[in-house]
């Protein structure tokens, strides 16, 4: 992730985090230690999602491994857990509603996600749109790719 003894490479730190968690959950058999790396792992990835660090940030992801972290026993995933689900718009918790649109991003309630979409300054309406144009895109050639391969 952070390049040491190797050159810097925070996607395929994301995908060796990933690996890891299968692995540590597959052949370890020292539950407490197997816990820990598991809990560490999950928090790690976490950050990655909260700051964009070698995936898109996604602060939905980042709430769902800061939780599982925090239930293998990360005690920083604990006390960071409140902070990810903040709202995107006004800051407040808890933030338990997606963008209706791209669940990309937390709200408290309807009225910060209508503030937050047509802002003066960095509305969500941009980002909103390019995800969702992304993401059907991504379908459509998943979709494609399917068709093709079973003819």
């Amino acid at each position: 992730m952070n390049g040491q003894g190797v050159e810097k490479d925070a996607t395929h730190g994301v995908s060796l985090l990933r690996q890891l968690i299968t692995e540590v959950n597959t052949q370890m058999t020292d539950h407490r230690m197997r816990g820990c790396l598991v809990a560490n792992c999950h928090a790690s990835r976490a950050v990655c999602y909260e700051t964009g660090n070698g995936v898109e940030a996604d602060t939905v992801q980042a709430a769902l491994f800061c939780r599982r972290a925090a239930e293998a026993g990360s005690q920083q995933a604990i006390d960071n857990l409140p902070i990810i689900r903040q709202c995107d718009f006004c800051g407040s918790t808890p933030a338990r509603q997606l963008c209706t649109r791209c669940r990309k991003v937390r709200y408290c309630g309807a009225g910060c996600q209508r503030a937050h979409w047509s802002r003066a300054t960095d509305p969500h309406k941009g980002p909103c749109k390019e995800h969702c144009r992304r993401a059907a895109e991504a379908s459509q050639q998943e979709a494609g790719g399917a068709s093709t391969s079973t003819q």
